[in-house]
């Protein structure tokens, strides 16, 4: 028979091991050989396999009942899935797949690098709230020649009947994750309907923002600025305004200040619209 000590010793040594560690493991990050067969895993798998990936993902619903609360519940339910391939990253490879789901309301942009041994290493997933449109997604190389950031276009932030919002945000990888370093109103809108009974018209005011490019000064940090024409309309009356948006490698953000349109006819064409996304082999 074992003595007492013993037999408590062993029953201590137990409940440690099966005690919580002081702290986490890793999970392990998802790697896949073939970008392309994600995104057909995400479209033609069974439930089962479509909602393990999207898990693996982290392509979850938007929450009905509050957007600041993050859901658990995955996205499984596709439109469409575009792959592209883009550099993200000096010294790097990278894949984007921008899944579209009316089910979910939204866009789900999904980034992978690409990792020794030719495979392909999640980065981050990102939502974009695509429950009145489809935001619109294009690539511009802003800041370092041969490095492209990601432009999102017409992104919907606010719908209540009477005020809406849209904005154009530049997305950009930094430090192994996605990051907004330019996020401003692209379209707003609001009505009031609150006036005198003898007033049949309601009062709107608009604001509309077109984006160009310029060429940064000798020395700058970035190769190119970017200028904002704001058009503001408060019912009859019209009113143009300028910002310059220079990128602050400090703060890795691009900042805005008052410009006084003085260049505005020598400023190249408006940043390229997004490519037709190609049609899906069959």
């Amino acid at each position: 028979m074992k003595p007492l000590s013993t037999s408590l010793l062993l029953l201590s040594l137990l409940a440690s091991a099966s005690a919580e560690l002081p702290f986490k493991k890793k999970p392990q990050e998802f790697q896949t050989r073939v970008p392309g067969e994600v995104a057909h895993t995400l479209q033609e798998g069974s439930a089962v396999q479509r909602n393990d990936l999207a898990l693996e993902l982290g392509i979850y619903a938007p929450n009905p009942s509050s957007g600041a609360v993050k859901s658990n519940s995955p996205c499984v339910d596709f439109s469409h899935i575009d792959q592209r391939e883009v550099k993200l990253r000096a010294d790097a490879e990278n894949a984007l797949l921008i899944a579209d789901s009316s089910v979910c309301d939204s866009t789900y942009l999904v980034i992978f690098d690409k990792a020794p041994k030719s495979e392909w290493r999640h980065v981050q997933t990102i939502r974009l709230a695509a429950r009145i449109g489809r935001p619109e997604i294009t690539y511009a190389e802003l800041i370092q020649p041969g490095v492209s950031e990601i432009l999102v276009y017409h992104e919907t932030t606010s719908e209540t009947g009477t005020y809406s919002q849209q904005n154009f945000v530049v997305l950009k990888l930094l430090h192994d994750r996605v990051e907004v370093v330019l996020d401003t109103t692209q379209r707003s809108e609001i009505t009031l309907t609150n006036h005198p009974p003898s007033e049949t018209a309601n009062l709107r005011q608009t604001q509309t923002s077109t984006f160009n490019v310029m060429k940064a000064a000798p020395n700058s940090a970035a190769q190119f600025r970017v200028l904002e024409k704001e058009v503001i309309t408060d019912n009859q009356v019209t009113i143009n305004r300028y910002r310059i948006w220079t990128w602050d490698p400090g703060l890795e953000r691009f900042r805005p200040a008052p410009y006084d349109g003085a260049d505005v006819r020598r400023v190249p064409a408006p940043l390229k619209k997004p490519v037709a996304p190609k049609p899906d082999p069959k």
